[in-house]
């Protein structure tokens, strides 16, 4: 039970009990009272006839009235009387004392026990407050991981170079070198020289994709040094967010997904299909539709993309908005 609701219902119960014994002890005042009064009214009136008897006593001729043993036998029959009268009414009051006390006890006990609800509640308070703190704690280490990783994965790409073909001393730089990447991948599958290019109408329906994966395999390692930091930098930031508990993981993956130009993505698709991504990144790109942007103009064969599960490209229907 929510411990609002625990509160809510103890305040309504204490009330009723409290007013039930606020009435009994009101009345157990008054029975007190009244008792107390009586009960010092019979002592009050018995030590009166005492006195007057002594007083008659002791005026008059002993022989004329009555001997001391008459007045021990009064004072045992009219004053013994009225004080042992007052000492049961003593004995009651003492009795409505003790009564009185223990409904002051039950009182005192629902008061505690709603002092404790109240001290849960603050309690769960100061949890569920500690927890939100986490929380934003955790999403705060998370994005400054992730977005320090961005900001090295941009380093890598602005680092990366590549000598134009067919034009001596002149070299590419940054995200400009992926379009000479993809040609050079390209006249790798086709066992071309480097020069010329490629005619992609005639790939699209010539090459199967085995072949491609061979000539990637051949590109790779003549461009290991620049490709192998950059495609496993690219994977651990997909995979941070992938083993994350952040919320809206949608949210950063539209992030990384915005970082790769067209033909980043070209290469990332070849390198997923070869052993290099296979096994690990393949599934991460099928389970957040890395490719959800892929120009399928630049693929050496159209036929390539059913290599990859629709959820490459197409969102899964609970993500999308």
């Amino acid at each position: 039970m929510d411990i609002h609701k625990e509160i809510e219902q103890a305040e309504k119960k204490l009330k009723q009990k409290q007013d039930s014994l606020t009435g009994e002890i009101t009345s157990l005042n008054d029975k007190i009272s009244f008792y107390t009064a009586w009960a010092w009214v019979f002592v009050i009136v018995g030590l009166a006839i005492t006195l007057a008897a002594f007083f008659i006593y002791f005026q008059s001729d002993k022989g004329e009235f009555y001997s001391l043993n008459l007045l021990g036998d009064f004072m045992a029959g009219a004053v013994a009387s009225l004080w042992s009268l007052a000492g049961l009414f003593f004995i009651y009051v003492a009795f409505l004392g003790q009564k009185q006390q223990l409904l002051n006890q039950q009182l005192e006990i629902s008061l505690s026990q709603l002092e404790v609800k109240y001290t849960r509640l603050e309690l769960a308070g100061q949890k569920q407050e500690m927890h939100i703190q986490n929380e934003t704690m955790k999403q705060q280490k998370f994005e400054n991981t992730f977005f320090q990783m961005l900001t090295l994965f941009h380093s890598i790409v602005d680092s990366t170079d590549i000598s134009i073909d067919g034009i001596a001393d002149a070299e590419l730089s940054g995200r400009d070198c992926f379009m000479q990447f993809v040609r050079k991948l390209g006249h790798h599958a086709f066992n071309k020289e480097s020069r010329g290019d490629i005619d992609y109408d005639i790939a699209r329906k010539t090459k199967p994709l085995d072949m491609y994966i061979r000539g990637y395999d051949a590109f790779y390692q003549i461009y290991k040094s620049d490709l192998s930091h950059y495609f496993r930098t690219y994977y651990h930031i997909i995979k941070l967010i992938d083993k994350s508990d952040v919320e809206n993981k949608k949210q950063y993956i539209s992030i990384a997904r915005a970082q790769l130009s067209s033909n980043e993505q070209i290469l990332l698709f070849y390198n997923c299909l070869h052993k290099n991504g296979k096994d690990k990144f393949k599934p991460l790109i099928e389970e957040y539709c890395l490719f959800k942007n892929l120009d399928d103009n630049l693929l050496f064969n159209i036929e390539h993309k059913k290599a990859y599960t629709e959820s490459a490209y197409i969102p899964r229907k609970e993500e999308k908005e």
